[in-house]
């Protein structure tokens, strides 16, 4: 009798032993599953390789001719992109995954939904060919040259300013148009994120880029990339004016003055068009 509970109380131990192994073993796999399941998927997709890119996609979804040109043609946007830079990312590779099964919560503010994570971009593929926007590659090479952003809206904002910078793009005119049919818009009033002031989010995404490409042209691209690199959850107009070193007051101004000359270039609204002037300069501290 004694042996027998002797070795009950054994086999107990050990079972209980299995089962938190089993446990502790089981707890990762809950937690990883999507990702390891992703990147079990994406190490099975085909591919095609150039100087700076890696295209996947599921097999038979695309066919190689077709993946062949879309990197052919995608290496001008790069070299462009990084001329902006510097050459920062000149011997960088970016990854392009184009997925049906890909699904992006918050898409990015006027563009196609993608999701860029360091130098990899993640998009849905819908129909025989390849659809991105250049700005998931300007905010992947961004990544490589400026580090991570302080904030997302920004990183974006930022993006849209460097495709249109590499290709000459008049950001100052497409932000303009904006003002002249909703009226002027306060940096504030965008960096808000909010709809219900009438500015739908591909409005605000032009004022946002052309705020960028004012800072660039004014002060250079250096204080860009502080406003880039800022961090900040939800950016208001102090955070903004902390990172450039300056006043809200200021920081309004600036860009009230930059927008109004291109809107006293453009032709005549079917409404008038006003612009409060009354803002007061102040010094940057």
């Amino acid at each position: 009798m004694c042996l027998r509970g002797s070795s009950d109380r054994g086999f107990g131990t050990v079972g209980v032993s299995i089962t938190l192994i089993f446990a502790t073993l089981a707890v990762p796999l809950i937690l990883f599953h999507r990702p390891i399941k992703r990147w079990i998927r994406e190490s099975l997709m085909q591919r095609v390789t150039s100087a700076h890119y890696q295209i996947q996609c599921p097999h038979g979804e695309l066919t190689q001719e077709v993946m062949t040109t879309f990197v052919a043609e995608r290496e001008s946007l790069f070299v462009g992109l990084d001329r902006k830079l510097n050459d920062a990312a000149s011997n960088a590779e970016l990854t392009l995954i184009f997925d049906p099964n890909f699904k992006v919560l918050t898409p990015e503010a006027g563009s196609d939904p993608y999701l860029v994570t360091g130098t990899t971009v993640r998009t849905d593929l819908d129909g025989r060919m390849p659809i991105l926007d250049p700005s998931a590659d300007a905010e992947a090479l961004l990544n490589i040259a400026w580090g991570k952003a302080g904030n997302r809206m920004i990183a974006h904002w930022t993006a849209l300013w460097l495709v249109g910078a590499s290709t000459e793009d008049d950001l100052g005119m497409a932000a303009a148009q904006v003002e002249q049919r909703l009226g002027h818009k306060k940096v504030a009033d965008f960096l808000n994120e909010s709809t219900d002031r009438g500015v739908s989010s591909r409005d605000m995404a032009a004022l946002g880029a052309a705020w960028i490409n004012e800072i660039a042209e004014l002060s250079g691209p250096a204080e860009v990339q502080k406003l880039y690199s800022e961090q900040m959850d939800r950016p208001e107009m102090t955070d903004a004016a902390k990172a450039l070193a300056t006043s809200s007051t200021e920081v309004e101004r600036k860009w009230q003055m930059w927008i109004y000359a291109y809107l006293a270039g453009m032709p005549p609204a079917d409404r008038a068009m006003t612009m409060p002037m009354d803002m007061k300069m102040e010094t940057s501290k």
